[in-house]
């Protein structure tokens, strides 16, 4: 544009920048900002501020009115019904006099010096051509406590300056903290749309306005700080859309498509708009990926709709802009998602990964990405066409669709294997960078030999060639030169202060298999497991890991097992000398126990014995986990897992064995008479979204003041002081026991706890010992229900709020278990419900229905006290040894049985 301003432009306005806030029930809020007003260091009669409120009933509009009976100079207060925040907005522009306006949100506030640094940048720097004005986001928290760190906020690291949104296309995508020129709004007619809710109004107003306007010089005030209100309660626009259905249809229709369209008609899109577009996209896909997030909440109706409008708005943005957009982190498979799965085509890979190389085995595993049905895979190895020893397709399911996919093959390791898709020679590559070879040779596979760091004793006797023979020697040459410490001697003595290669470190902890719970707790698989090996398998240099402090350590070294302290440095020798390590959980803190930047990759195999069995969709959680054997409890568990859907792992690591502990959890049961069986119980899982705040500097977490009111507390209060189940258990001779999840114990006192019911705690009883003396189980959705279920203790679920549940809060999301279709028991939600099936159970002398116990039966295939020697033969297999009972003949031979 020209130098000289437009006539257009021209201005003889009375303010230089004004406000228009849209307001809706934000009273509480408001004193915050109209004191943050109060505090300007400009002049705040010299900014026109405009409130339009939109119907609110909470008293915001007469606060409003008050506060601007003295200042009616400069501050418009207008009421109006309920409209939305774009029809506010709007209302709100037809009442300026300001050359530049900003859309401020009424929960929010203003540094003291804001106005004062925005009138500066304008007086210095505010040229015809210079087209918006961007101001710098801090997000203030609910501890009122300012944190920089939007996304977004890497484009002020420079400093206040004007950038040409040509040359660098920088992404701003709220109104609230950015000024326009109003001539330039009034010229153009560029309004709020009212049909993009619930979020995006904001970027398809300043997308509009940028493209009708032309002016593509933006400047960027980094001192004019802007605190964003992020609500703890989860009220906010910005927090709360996720169950919108407009999000996945109207935001994508009526924003980014009319965006797209705007922008072809005038020749094209631009980066910048490109950027825009693809920085909302990404957040819809890494939604979807996160382990905690709302999007679980997404309507299914929507989805359909959903893929075909991401399609049409993906056929509008390049390649290129796919592929080079670094405006946040972006994940591997969501960025090949939106650039492969939208093609409308089946896309075929141009290589394939080289993953693994199993050295005892000889196996080596490869990965590819592909859309659409399983192409046709042809693999010759050593001249003859070889079938995968294990494979699988993880289906990477964003809203209801497979929008991409990925197979994991593992063959047979030969000389030179060759890869065909659909007739087509596909390259292998051996890293992240597409370097590919035609063929997977033993040069290729030496670099990933070499490094690995495992026993490599015994993994070679079925080898002859001379050309692995002498890969053989040089691998033990790096292993033994690792294991003796050469490589790292300095950093081993400073940290432990003690030698890590001394002969007595290698007697006691050479190839020691390495069992542990939690740090602080054990009473569970892995001490179920360690328990049986020291009894079945002396010869195993086995060891168990716990907290000095925890509850258990008395108990398990009066047992006689060989206890190692948590974090000390004996732990250390002994996590460095594992083989195995065989954990119940595999949190950070289990798989990775010391930092590889120091210690290098641990040279043991890790195997996940599970806390509980897996009935939802934890794969976005467990996926990265580094299990070589993942241990399952029931043949639909297990097929959910290492089937084709969204898991990465496969039928080589998921074993069907059963759970340890289920070995004694069945021998209490058989040794507790009928008479004993005497408990109602009562328990049910936490719900993470009613946990209070944390207190700043510690895990501790404060009281919510809202939970007594909250329809969880509501519900089980009722249930726990149920007269019809009191009855119930005084005409049965049965006894009501109320355990609560452990984060519910600081709310016990909002509970009405009457006198014929029973509080046990879980660090005070054994749960085994409870269990084995059930009449009944009353639970919602906790794992406990399938221990119950595992010696046919009567069901009953309360599921009151099954549809919040599966909020995105949790880990898990719904997978291939439905309770109505799959579960052990009654689904109730309602007291009443939960009262009639506990009484039907009493009716028929405390024994499951037909239809329940059938269901048990196809689902705990392993009753038979053998889970822990199986889970032994598995882990063995892995060293090389013959597996004993493979996992399938388990299974055929307890249902012969």
């Amino acid at each position: 544009m020209s130098e000289e301003t437009p006539a257009t432009m021209r201005s003889e306005r009375r303010f230089t920048v004004g406000v228009v806030l849209a307001v809706y029930n934000v009273a509480r809020y408001l004193p915050d900002l109209l004191g943050s007003l109060e505090r300007q260091t400009h002049p705040l009669t010299d900014v026109q501020l405009v409130f339009v409120d939109d119907g609110s009933t909470d008293g915001s509009l007469e606060l409003l009115q008050e506060w601007a009976e003295s200042r009616r100079d400069h501050v418009t207060v207008v009421g109006q019904t309920n409209a939305w925040v774009a029809a506010a907005r709007n209302s709100g522009i037809e009442h300026l006099d300001a050359e530049w306006v900003t859309f401020a949100d009424p929960d929010d506030v203003f540094d003291e010096r804001y106005f004062e640094e925005v009138v500066k940048f304008i007086g210095l720097h505010g040229a015809p051509r210079v087209g918006m004005l961007v101001t710098h986001q801090l997000r203030l928290n609910e501890q009122l406590e300012l944190v920089d760190s939007h996304p977004l906020r890497v484009k002020f690291a420079k400093g206040s300056r004007i950038v040409d949104l040509t040359q660098e296309p920088v992404i701003q995508m709220a109104v609230n903290s950015a000024f326009f020129r109003t001539a330039a709004i009034q010229e153009h007619q560029i309004r709020f749309d009212g049909r993009i809710r619930p979020v995006f109004e904001d970027a398809h107003f300043i997308g509009s306005y940028l493209l009708a306007s032309g002016l593509s010089d933006v400047g960027i005030l980094a001192s004019a700080k802007y605190h964003y209100r992020v609500r703890g309660d989860g009220t906010s626009l910005m927090e709360s859309h996720f169950d919108h259905p407009g999000k996945y249809t109207d935001v994508l229709r009526y924003g980014h498509l009319d965006l797209i369209r705007s922008a072809e008609r005038l020749g094209g899109v631009p980066r910048w708009l490109e950027n825009t577009l693809l920085y909302d996209l990404f957040w819809y896909f890494k939604n979807e990926r996160a382990l905690n997030s709302a999007s679980a909440l997404a309507p299914s109706h929507t989805f359909d709709e959903f893929h075909t409008l991401i399609a049409s708005i993906r056929a509008g943005i390049s390649d290129d802009a796919i592929r080079s957009f670094d405006a946040m982190g972006v994940e591997f498979a969501v960025r090949k998602a939106l650039l492969d799965g939208y093609t409308g085509a089946p896309v075929r890979p141009q290589y394939a990964k080289v993953e693994r190389v199993d050295e005892t085995r000889q196996h080596v595993k490869f990965t590819y990405w592909f859309t659409g049905e399983l192409p046709d895979e042809r693999i010759v190895t050593d001249g003859r066409d070889v079938a995968p020893v294990y494979a699988k397709t993880q289906d990477l399911v964003f809203y209801g669709a497979a929008v991409l996919r990925q197979r994991h093959v593992w063959v047979d390791r030969g000389r030179l294997t060759r890869l065909w898709i659909d007739g087509a020679v596909v390259p292998f590559s051996r890293g992240e960078r597409y370097e590919p070879d035609e063929a997977l040779t033993l040069r290729q596979l030496r670099p990933q030999i070499l490094g690995q760091r495992k026993r490599l004793e015994g993994r070679w006797s079925d080898v002859s060639t001379p050309a692995l023979q002498h890969l053989k020697r040089q691998a033990r040459e790096v292993y033994e030169n690792v294991r003796s410490g050469r490589y790292r001697r300095r950093t081993e003595d400073a940290i432990l202060g003690v030698s890590v290669r001394t002969r007595r470190t290698r007697e006691r902890y050479e190839d020691a298999w390495v069992f542990m719970d939690r740090d602080t707790d054990a009473n569970d698989n892995a001490e179920h497991l360690y328990r049986w090996v020291r009894a079945n398998h002396p010869e195993i240099n086995s060891w168990f890991v716990l907290a000095r402090g925890s509850k258990d350590w008395d108990r398990l070294r009066a047992e006689g097992f060989r206890l190692v302290a948590y974090k000390s440095s004996e732990w250390r020798k002994l996590i460095m000398h594992a083989a195995h390590l065989a954990s119940s959980h595999i949190d950070v803190y289990v798989v990775s126990p010391l930092p590889r930047w120091r210690y290098g990759q641990p040279r043991f195999t890790f195997t996940w014995l599970q806390h509980g069995v897996t009935n939802y969709d934890i794969s976005r959680w467990v996926n990265s986990k580094p299990a070589e054997l993942f241990v399952t409890v029931t043949p639909q568990e297990k097929a959910s897992i290492a089937g084709d859907g969204p898991y990465t792992f496969t039928e080589r690591e998921v074993v069907l064995t059963g759970f340890p502990r289920h070995d004694e959890l069945l021998r209490k049961r058989r040794a507790t008479p009928l008479a004993d069986r005497d408990l109602i119980l009562i328990m049910p899982t936490w719900r993470k979204k009613l946990a209070g705040q944390q207190v700043p500097g510690s895990n501790e977490r404060a009281k919510n003041p809202l939970f007594a009111s909250s329809q969880y507390a509501l519900e089980f209060d009722a249930l726990i002081g149920s007269e019809r189940l009191r009855d119930v258990a005084a005409r049965t001779g049965k006894r009501i026991v109320f355990m609560p999840h452990p984060n519910m114990r600081p709310y016990l006192t909002d509970f009405t706890v009457p006198d014929w019911v029973e509080v046990w705690d879980f660090a005070a009883v054994n749960v085994q010992d409870v269990l084995a003396r059930a009449a009944s189980m009353v639970t919602d959705y906790s794992s406990l229900g399938f221990e119950a279920a595992f010696i046919d203790v009567p069901l009953v679920y309360f599921q009151f709020d099954a549809a919040s549940f599966f909020d995105g809060s949790h880990v898990g999301r719904r997978g291939y278990f439905d309770y109505e279709r799959d579960g052990f028991g009654p689904v109730a939600d309602t007291v009443a419900g939960v009262e009639a099936a506990i009484e039907r159970i009493g009716d028929d002398a405390w024994v499951s229905a037909p239809e329940y116990l059938a269901r048990t039966a196809a689902a705990f295939v392993t009753r038979d006290e053998h889970n822990a020697e199986r889970v032994i033969d598995a882990m063995l297999a892995l060293d090389g040894a013959p597996r004993i009972t493979e996992p399938q003949q388990a299974v055929e031979r307890v249902t012969s049985s």
